[in-house]
């Protein structure tokens, strides 16, 4: 996990890689959030040979980012091999993060200006920027996936 600042969420929404970004905003003190996370992981690794990349963002206080750390270890949110020697190559390493501002407001500027800001939040981002999915509240997993695999197209083909 790493502590995220504005500056790194707006990277995240500008998006420019070539894969999808699907952005989850949650807290370990928020119960539809912990609900929905091992679905969400699960997609990931459905998805893990894909252009499909899973970041978090973290809502818990920076004083208990141990806390936020383990749940993510519970849940197994690591990204998947390909995707993490991808990352790797692109000079990152994370793909969960902890927001430490104090005011929400400039996550909610630069991640989606039409979020009302309740948790969780969840948006898809396709290569260039563009939202092509945002959900607010629990996310319902078979329409997610069902959007993911419309957008990335429903069969695999391998890129060199």
């Amino acid at each position: 996990m790493r502590r995220s600042t504005p500056p790194a969420s707006r990277n995240s929404r500008k998006n420019d890689s070539n894969r999808y970004r699907l952005i989850n905003v949650w807290a370990t003190w928020c119960a539809p959030c912990v609900a929905e996370f091992p679905e969400l992981v699960s997609l990931s690794r459905r998805l893990g040979n894909r252009d499909f990349e899973f970041d978090t963002i973290s809502m818990d206080d920076p004083k208990l980012e141990k806390q936020a750390k383990a749940f993510l270890e519970k849940q197994h949110a690591s990204p998947p091999g390909r995707l993490k020697r991808i990352l790797k190559g692109e000079g990152r390493t994370a793909t969960n993060f902890l927001y430490t501002e104090p005011s929400t407001d400039d996550l909610v500027k630069a991640l989606d200006p039409e979020w009302l800001g309740p948790l969780p939040h969840t948006v898809l981002i396709a290569p260039g920027g563009k939202i092509v999915y945002r959900h607010n509240g629990q996310v319902d997993s078979a329409e997610l996936l069902a959007k993911v695999v419309a957008e990335l197209s429903p069969y695999y083909t391998r890129t060199t």
